[in-house]
């Protein structure tokens, strides 16, 4: 496996690459990836691609004498598809739900508090207004023992 890095100048604009390789038995791909596709991904990638070779050509690849210019449309496919480097490393997909379900989950406690503190709000208001109406209850009745009708 080899990992390095390739710097292109655009214009007045610098692009870095990393170039990731991988050798199974002679057999090699090689993979141009912008800087900040992980390394991970990438050899994960790799593999895949190396495999899904290896059981479409079989050893065939060994006895060419000329390079394939016939379309493989599992690369096509798989250029699309591992955009997303979440793609290609299952790992990273899982660590990714991870963080977005723990983001969620502090969300929750967050509104679960909130709520919390507006039932201690409704309670103690609750409290006041019983505490109130018994005072109320105790003039109102003392009220009316002073006064008897005729």
């Amino acid at each position: 496996m080899i990992n390095n890095l390739f710097i292109y100048w655009f214009g007045n604009v610098i692009v870095e690459y990393k170039v990731h390789s991988y050798n199974r038995n002679g057999l090699c791909v090689i993979g141009f990836m912008d800087d900040h596709y992980p390394v991970r991904s990438a050899f994960s990638l790799l593999n895949q691609v190396i495999d899904e070779y290896q059981k479409n050509f079989r050893e065939s690849w060994r006895t060419a004498q000329a390079d394939s210019t016939e379309p493989w449309p599992y690369l096509d496919n798989a250029l699309t598809k591992y955009q997303d480097p979440a793609e290609a490393d299952k790992l990273l997909k899982i660590q990714r739900e991870l963080d977005e379900t723990k983001i969620i989950l502090h969300q929750t406690i967050d509104s679960v508090l909130a709520r919390g503190e507006k039932l201690d709000s409704l309670v103690e208001k609750s409290s006041d207004l019983s505490a109130a109406s018994q005072m109320f209850y105790s003039q109102a009745k003392k009220t009316n023992q002073c006064c008897s009708i005729l």
